[in-house]
């Protein structure tokens, strides 16, 4: 493959799409606690009730600071070492983490419960809006339960999903769901207020919890729960890697208290109510843009972990394509839904009004959030973490406050949601001003979507990569890679090595490993040399094969079969191998 041509095959778009998934039913099932909570509220109270939950809404984002932050961190570092096929280092990093944060987050717990009338002062029940106070206070204390379980469970998901646990946080996403919606009913029910609806969240984010600790009990996957001592080396490079989506959620905290006083100051209930509508679709926006950022992170996470700069051009296109077709699609819904959404949702004509002007802002924001959130995701895995630090409170705090502050003079209550798509623009005028400087492109190509370094690279000539599809291929492809070997005048014994690598990969993936009724009937191949070795990278969606364990079983049973694989285990400098998505990924460095 030449340094110009983006390869993306059929496997890296299934890994994506399953990424994004993973990506997306864990962002979902994050907010869901919010989301559901505010619909029930919608339904069954009036406005006091939902302004007083978009009062509350600053515990969210502070909520989200060690949620989001240390599960972004997390999955930044595991992907990494997956990538790299350091296992043992990927389970010591998470179990410190793990347990870290347990013993902290049930400090905050009672810290939570304790203080609550001072949070709720702090969030706005002041002035206008002081009527507010008791319902907030009420469903905070609800709330408070909920701080260990949840962040305990972001903690575990990318790590979880790494392990191709998917399945397992689907069906706890599905249980917690439940659990919330029919706690909900029953505390409208029986009367028990906002603090029964909290506190169904907190049973909800118990349930998440405790069904995706059940991955933990099988013994298939490669991620073992297990007390380690505590590495601070290690857990300041966790912490480090956190820091761009810990600060993004303080922003979207410190935004959320200004832009409630601001609101509540030039609209009032009735403003306060329209916020709490727009920031709930804001959330299911914001769910949309986290499954591509999601996918993003771990997918550039792998490819710097395998030192494979020419597999993020091709997830950078992916991206481009994903954030094109999921931001038509919002668009489209909500030009649909906005007057009748209005209509429903709200009880006076001022509120309606203001309502669809605020579905209008949101639409304005969309192609922008999606981009802004991959490229903090993409930046904090590629390690420039001060780049997606400045992104993050550039776009969700200083670009937003300023906007709203200078908006809402000649606007009004409008100006503050004017202010979402004002700002979002306004960031990115600023990365394309500097992207063009630093490039000379005015428009960039969907393969500088996330602005791959070109030093990070392998150099032309220096790999090749395609895929096998039948048992022809397998021999064309060992005898194309001994000639490539040969081209740069490796010693015989490599290229020999590299043929026969290549070809008993291949051949079991086409014999044993793909089935007629799979969606992907192709295995991906990719040679490159690296200061005098060759590394072959195998992946394929058939079953479960660990090379290195099967040479190993082969050679202490004595059995006479296998003898090309234990051979090529045995030559090799180093074999790792790790299961994502469905997919086997098997590195061989000679």
């Amino acid at each position: 493959m030449n340094g110009h041509r983006i390869y993306i095959s059929k496997i890296q778009k299934r890994m994506f799409l399953l990424a994004f998934a993973t990506a997306f039913a864990a962002a979902f099932t994050q907010t869901l606690a919010v989301l559901i909570d505010k619909v029930i509220v919608c339904a069954f109270y009036g406005e006091t009730e939902i302004a007083a939950v978009a009062l509350a809404g600053p515990f969210f984002y502070l909520l989200e600071m060690p949620a989001a932050g240390l599960a972004a961190g997390v999955q930044t570092i595991c992907a990494k070492e997956l990538g790299a096929g350091q296992i043992e280092r990927m389970n010591r990093k998470f179990n410190q983490i793990f347990y870290f944060s347990a013993i902290v987050l049930a400090a905050l717990t009672v810290l939570s419960f304790l203080f609550v009338p001072q949070m709720v002062f702090l969030f706005g029940a002041r002035g206008k809006t002081a009527e507010l106070g008791p319902y907030a206070a009420r469903y905070l204390y609800g709330l408070s339960f909920e701080i260990i379980p949840y962040v305990l469970f972001c903690i575990m998901t990318p790590v979880v999903i790494l392990d191709n646990g998917g399945r397992l946080v689907t069906i706890a996403s599905a249980a917690g769901c439940v659990t919330d919606i029919l706690l909900d009913l029953m505390s409208v029910r029986f009367g028990w207020g906002l603090f029964g609806i909290g506190l169904a969240s907190s049973a909800s984010a118990a349930v998440y919890f405790l069904v995706t600790m059940l991955h933990f009990v099988r013994r298939k996957g490669i991620i073992r729960l297990r007390f380690d001592r505590i590495r601070p080396g290690e857990l300041g490079e966790i912490f480090t890697a956190s820091a761009p989506k810990a600060a993004l959620s303080l922003a979207d905290a410190v935004c959320s208290v200004l832009f409630i006083s601001v609101v509540s100051v030039t609209g009032g209930v009735v403003g306060a109510c329209v916020l709490s509508i727009h920031t709930t679709v804001n959330y299911f926006i914001l769910v949309l843009a986290q499954g591509i950022a999601g996918a993003v992170g771990v997918m550039t996470g792998i490819s710097c972990g395998e030192k494979n700069g020419d597999d993020l051009a091709a997830i950078g296109a992916l991206a481009h394509r994903y954030d094109l077709l999921l931001s038509a699609l919002v668009l489209t819904a909500l030009g649909f839904s906005a007057i009748p959404l209005s209509v429903i949702l709200t009880e006076s004509e001022a509120a309606a009004e203001l309502l669809v002007f605020a579905f209008f802002c949101i639409v304005c924001t969309v192609p922008f959030s999606f981009l802004i959130q991959a490229r903090i995701s993409y930046l904090q895995a590629i390690r420039k973490i001060k780049e997606a630090q400045h992104l993050g409170t550039g776009s969700n705090l200083i670009a937003l406050a300023a906007s709203a502050c200078l908006l809402v003079i000649p606007f009004g209550v409008r100006g503050v949601f004017l202010a979402y798509p004002v700002s979002q623009i306004a960031v990115l005028a600023v990365i394309w001003a500097m992207h063009v400087r630093r490039t000379g492109k005015i428009y960039p190509p969907a393969s500088d979507y996330l602005e791959v370094d070109e030093s990070f690279r392998a150099g032309p000539g220096d790999v090749i990569d395609y895929p096998i599809r039948t048992r022809e291929d397998c021999a064309l492809a060992s005898e194309q890679v001994m000639m490539f070997c040969r081209g740069h005048k490796l010693a015989e014994r490599q290229i020999f090595l590299a043929g026969l690598c290549v070809e008993e990969l291949t051949t079991n993936v086409i014999e044993h490993g793909i089935s007629p009724r799979q969606t992907i009937r192709t295995a991906d191949i990719r040679v490159v040399l690296d200061r005098g070795d060759v590394i072959i990278r195998a992946r394929d969606s058939g079953p479960a094969f660990n090379l290195k364990r099967f040479a190993e079983r082969m050679e202490a049973g004595g059995s006479e079969t296998g003898n090309g694989i234990r051979i090529l285990v045995n030559a090799s400098k180093n074999v790792s191998y790790y299961r994502t998505y469905g997919m086997n990924t098997t590195i061989i460095r000679i």
